[in-house]
């Protein structure tokens, strides 16, 4: 009965015709209306998808040399997956292939609606779906156009041509997923643009068709998600819709163009809020967001359509500051919190992944927001396309608050502290309430750990997405609020409290939760470093302050930890138990490794503080 009245409160939360509408489509994914509204079909192989051009593109002569040692490694059968991990595939790509457990999806041949994202047999869907996302074209493409040598456009070209032959329309995996769809879609255009935007072939737009009718149908599921599924899909739609009306001037696709412009307008305005955050809650999807809105932004542009509206550009621009005040500038990485499922749209030339700068060069570069000048790096596209220069500022980190999305960060020269509020507007994928970053020197040394993968048991999933894997305290081993899927928890936590003094250089939040514990955290800057106080009380048996630290050499004596460089040192008005256990963290999806935590045990209320203070 109480998990019921968790679930009747929770699609509250997420709003009644939204999780209507969810509950629709996967009735209709699992009945024989699916196979027949989406038929499977057999097509003709499609090639050439692109012809040669006969104009070479100018680039800086680092970007030249980068981006053809990617397209050779690809030349050579490696590809990189989640732009990190890079694989040996050969010639011709296994499409179904897992190359992190070298299992084959057994559903192939199957119609999409009656696949499992997360088989035990073969894994996390998404290791199939990360190469037919096509961020590959991208890379070859740009070789081409910086010195048309004709083996890249070719391989191109059998790639497609391949993947064509062996996922036929509705059939097998990678037709699942409506968003997956948008982002080949992306890739082609982008291709076709960097190439010779005059001269299209009637493969590409036939393979665009083929790709619009399998978005078109079921927006309203993406839209029903409050994520990034639906402006993924409004993009696509709003670029292919015109680029197939310009090219065979019918109706039908202005008519996409136009939906896919008023999803655009709507999911910035629904989902971005007006203190710029997204509603995923994460470093790495507003980074999707923004690039995707980059490249919309882009094309635009390029086309000479009409401008989005007033509000459009705001909403965006607020987002840019969100996403530029996330960022070590020292580093360019950023704090680890929320979903981390390895996209980086776009990387054609293999940045760094935990190098967030080059999509904020882009975004400002294109919606005109000045960026400060300890942010600028290069990004592949704003050679490629001459995109002018970005307007610069010299100025310093500032403390802030996101209030609507609930961070809280307060600078220190050469460092940072931010501050999980449980402000949840959206759903949240992490139990992270009053976790907390810690930045010095270009250093994370109190982090998150991140996501790994999506395909993971509901023990696994909590020691990253639950409150065991955030640096914070959890009560009786479980989680702020109750798991009710692999992606949803329920019980969303109401802070009692939110104070930010940039005067005082202080910030705090508090909660409590379902089962009556209350937690109080006060963060204050100090001259050598930051002050957490944490205040609980409640009826639990056990409560576990979890510090997951930098991966150092770190030693306890008495009630201080510390690696030289900085230490830790915890007084309480109750006496603690120590302990340096090992934990896990994950930087980049499907790669894991050990970190260091410090687990801090007490059994009553109590106030516990903690005295960081850094090496001068």
């Amino acid at each position: 009965m109480i998990k019921i009245i968790v679930y009747l409160k929770t699609v509250n939360k997420l709003g009644f015709i939204n999780s209507l509408l969810v509950f629709y489509y996967r009735i209709f994914t699992h009945s024989k209306l699916a196979k027949i509204y989406f038929p499977q079909k057999l097509y003709k192989e499609f090639y050439p998808v692109f012809l040669p051009s006969y104009k070479k593109k100018t680039v800086l002569k680092s970007q030249r040399i980068r981006i053809i040692e990617c397209a050779d490694s690809i030349l050579e059968g490696n590809v990189y997956y989640y732009s990190r991990h890079k694989q040996y595939i050969g010639e011709k790509p296994d499409w179904f292939l897992n190359p992190f457990n070298n299992k084959t999806f057994k559903g192939f041949r199957k119609h999409w609606s009656k696949l499992n994202d997360f088989s035990s047999e073969t894994g996390d869907i998404k290791n199939f779906w990360e190469i037919s996302r096509f961020n590959w074209v991208g890379t070859l493409v740009q070789a081409y156009a910086i010195t048309l040598d004709e083996k890249y456009l070719q391989r191109v070209n059998l790639w497609i041509s391949d993947w064509s032959k062996k996922n036929q329309p509705n059939t097998g995996p990678n037709w699942k997923c409506g968003q997956e769809a948008s982002i080949r879609i992306l890739n082609l255009i982008l291709a076709q643009e960097i190439l010779n935007p005059n001269t299209v072939t009637n493969d590409l737009l036939d393979y665009l068709e083929i790709h619009v009718d399998r978005i078109m149908p079921t927006t309203f599921y993406a839209k029903a998600q409050n994520n990034n599924h639906g402006l993924s899909e409004g993009c696509a739609l709003f670029l292919s819709g015109y680029f197939l009306w310009k090219n065979k001037k019918r109706k039908k696709y202005f008519s996409v163009y136009q939906k896919g412009l008023k999803l655009v307008e709507d999911q910035v305005q629904e989902l971005i809020l007006e203190d710029g955050t997204f509603s995923q809650y994460s470093i790495v999807y507003h980074r999707m967001i923004l690039d995707l809105l980059s490249v919309v932004e882009l094309l635009r542009k390029e086309w000479g359509l009409n401008l989005f509206t007033d509000s459009f550009y705001k909403k965006v621009n607020l987002a840019i500051e969100w996403y530029s005040s996330m960022i070590d500038p020292i580093s360019g990485n950023a704090p680890n919190m929320g979903a981390n499922d390895g996209t980086y749209l776009f990387n054609y030339d293999q940045k760094e992944y935990r190098d967030f700068r080059p999509t904020l060069s882009l975004a400002s570069a294109l919606y005109n927001k000045p960026m400060s000048e300890k942010f600028v790096t290069s990004h592949n596209l704003i050679e490629m396309f001459k995109i002018p220069k970005i307007h610069l500022e010299n100025k310093s980190p500032k403390s802030k608050i996101f209030s609507q999305g609930g961070y809280l960060k307060l600078v220190r020269k050469d460092g940072m502290a931010l501050l999980r509020a449980p402000k949840y507007f959206f759903r949240p994928s992490h139990s992270d309430a009053l976790h907390l970053d810690i930045w010095q020197d270009g250093i994370n040394w109190i982090r998150d750990a991140g996501s790994f993968s999506y395909a993971l048991n509901k023990h696994e999933l909590d020691s990253f997405s639950g409150t065991k894997g955030h640096s914070t305290i959890q009560f009786d081993n479980r989680n702020q609020m109750p798991r009710l899927s692999r992606f949803l928890f329920g019980d969303w936590l109401i802070p009692s409290h939110v104070e930010f003094s940039k005067s005082d250089n202080r910030m705090s939040a508090s909660y409590t939760s379902a089962n009556n514990n209350y937690h109080s955290r006060c963060v204050n800057k100090t001259v050598r470093g930051w002050t957490i106080q944490d205040e609980i009380r409640g009826e639990f048996k056990i409560a576990v302050l979890r510090w997951i630290l930098n991966r150092s050499d770190w030693a306890i004596k008495g009630h201080i930890i510390s690696n030289g460089k900085i230490s830790l040192n915890i007084i309480s008005n109750y006496d603690l138990s120590l302990k340096l256990k090992n934990g896990v963290e994950s930087l980049y999806y499907m790669s894991k490794r050990s970190v260091p935590i410090l687990e801090i045990k007490c059994s009553t209320g109590c106030s516990i503080n903690t005295n960081v203070s850094f090496v001068a």
